[in-house]
């Protein structure tokens, strides 16, 4: 599971999210785009184009197309295909010298890949990107849990677009992993050379990286690339899209670059495609107000709707003779989150008895509409280590209580809420869940699952809140029980990121804060198994601990439910919309 992750969502309030829909289409008699724009309804604003900072796949969506990859998933086969370079790196085992037991991955950009200014785009480019992931004041380190096995670079002495990355082991992710994030500018993002006198080979060192990590200009670097010129001011890639207009909490507009190096290509490789002349980023946060701008014709892609509203959608007239409809299955699902930390959601019983206070199934027919199906754990069922023995934990009160009692936990004063000693307080189960108002099936999910844990002796205190403030506490484990989402990707899954202790820290991606010894070893050797064979075995057992442990309440996944305007030949996949390929119908 990748950071690759929606857990994110940045949403704003219900009221600005009406006012900006007014603002922005109230004024027009005719709202029909001009034939090649798109207006793309998001579900939330974006904070940061800065692709190494961003915490929303909204965000990611928008600097995808100004920005590009080594190598990105192809949107049709979604195989990992080149994109800014000639071909899959030549991949071959090291035998001997200083990274025997390794790996070494060599790529070729090509020949016409061009910054905005005309520069070439480099080795040194991609170097510098690699430096700056590394450099330990940086907060990437969910990027380098899946590079950490990378030692060395060199860049060809007759080539300045060829170079070779060196790994001091095998990972079974390594070819998808080096080439999939974005290339930076270096002239742009590091103006005065600050990183230049950093070897790759000392940052990725775990000894000299805590050495040269004291050096001031590290921390200089640092300061400048997450300032905010270049989170918004300084956006400039190598993509086929510039941005050309951002106005907070209504639009954010990128147009297609005349001339652009890519062009040539885009017949050939459906990685640096792009239709559109306009792309127009609209955040609608509210359900009630996308479902309008859907109705009225004010955005012409639309995702992440609200069920029943998707189905009504479906039944409006302008709306079907105007939009096609899609329902892929999707690389997200939802959780509850659960802060094993917190003393009172320590013991694996107490997470196991508020399991059982949801009827899942019931919650996909009448909240969902049947649009979703159940989640049972980390991965998902076309994986082929998919654990198909792990029964879906059902809805029983009767269950929840006798865990409980088993923990300790009882109603020690028949106030209808069980209590029980901690550290020589008594403590009732009352437990605060962060949920996002924006969200009819949050809002519905939570009030659900309040009412039947509060049969259950558990009192839940509902707290709406906005996405940004959420999604810090989750990082800085300031939570009890938090409503989140989590994306995967069409590649075999890491569960570092998302379950190992390195991460369950301030600013860690696990936010459950579960793990231990035992754990941290099962995903180290799912990462180091030698075989597909042997990882998919340890993927078992994984499960089956998650499974036990209850660190999370898996809900559901959910069908993408996607609106896309008929006057565009769409490409649709598990991960959504390509929005540079929608192409018009000739």
């Amino acid at each position: 599971m990748q950071n690759i992750f929606i857990m994110n969502k940045v949403r704003v309030i219900l009221l600005s999210s009406l006012l900006a829909v007014v603002f922005l289409f109230s004024c027009k008699t005719d709202t029909r785009s001009p034939e090649n724009t798109v207006r793309v309804r998001q579900a939330s604003s974006i904070k940061t184009l800065n692709p190494f900072l961003y915490r929303s796949t909204y965000e990611s969506a928008v600097f995808e197309l100004i920005y590009q990859f080594l190598t990105n998933f192809h949107p049709v086969t979604l195989q990992i295909s080149p994109q800014l370079v000639k071909s899959m790196p030549a991949v071959q085992d090291i035998q001997n010298g200083e990274f025997t037991g390794g790996q070494s991955f060599t790529f070729e950009i090509l020949p016409e890949a061009v910054w905005d200014d005309g520069k070439p785009v480099s080795s040194y480019d991609y170097a510098f990107t690699l430096k700056a992931l590394f450099n330990p004041t940086m907060p990437t380190q969910r990027f380098r849990a899946y590079l950490n096995n990378i030692r060395d670079i060199q860049v060809d002495a007759e080539n300045p677009k060829k170079f070779t990355v060196f790994t001091n082991n095998k990972y079974f992710l390594s070819e998808a992993a080096i080439g999939n994030f974005v290339v930076l500018p270096e002239h742009v993002f590091d103006p005065e050379g600050l990183m230049k006198d950093f070897t790759l080979k000392d940052l990725t060192d775990p000894e000299k990286a805590a050495t040269v990590g004291a050096d001031p200009k590290l921390q200089q670097f640092t300061d400048a690339f997450t300032s905010p010129k270049f989170a918004r001011e300084t956006v400039s890639g190598s993509g086929p899209y510039k941005l050309v207009e951002w106005v907070d909490d209504q639009r954010v507009v990128l147009a297609r670059k005349e001339n652009w190096w890519g062009t040539k290509y885009s017949e050939q490789n459906p990685l640096l495609a792009a239709y559109p002349d306009t792309i127009i980023f609209v955040p609608i946060a509210d359900q009630t107000a996308a479902f309008t701008a859907v109705k009225d014709g004010s955005v012409d892609v639309a995702s992440e709707l609200d069920s029943k509203q998707f189905v009504e959608l479906r039944e409006t007239d302008f709306v079907k003779e105007n939009f096609n409809f899609f329902t892929p299955p999707t690389y997200i699902f939802f959780l509850t989150s659960l802060n094993n930390r917190n003393p009172k959601l320590s013991d694996k019983r107490v997470r196991r008895a508020l399991a059982h206070c949801v009827d899942m199934d019931a919650v996909i027919r009448d909240l969902y509409d049947g649009l979703a199906e159940r989640q049972i754990g980390p991965f998902f069922p076309d994986k082929p280590y998919y654990d198909q023995t792990l029964k879906p934990i059902q809805m029983n009160l009767d269950s929840a209580r006798h865990l409980l009692e088993a923990a300790g936990w009882k109603d020690s004063n028949n106030d209808g809420v069980v209590d029980k000693v901690i550290d020589g307080k008594r403590m009732e189960l009352k437990l605060q869940y962060l949920y996002n108002p924006n969200s009819n099936y949050d809002s519905d999910f939570t009030m659900l699952f309040k009412n039947n844990a509060q049969k259950a002796g558990i009192l839940i205190d509902r707290i709406p809140l906005e996405s940004t403030v959420m999604a810090e506490r989750l990082r800085n484990g300031d939570y009890e029980v938090a409503g989140r989402g989590a994306r995967g990707l069409p590649v075999p899954d890491d569960p570092a990121q998302l379950w190992h202790t390195n991460s369950a820290q301030p600013g860690g991606s696990n936010y459950p804060r579960f793990g231990n010894a035992a754990s941290d070893a099962l995903i180290e050797s799912i990462a180091s198994a030698s075989d597909e064979a042997t990882r998919n075995k340890l993927y078992l057992e994984f499960q089956q601990l998650l499974y036990d442990e209850q660190p999370v309440i898996f809900q559901l996944c959910p069908a993408g439910k996607i609106v896309i305007h008929n006057r565009f030949d769409p490409v649709v996949n598990r991960m959504g919309v390509a929005l540079a390929h929608l192409k018009l119908k000739q």
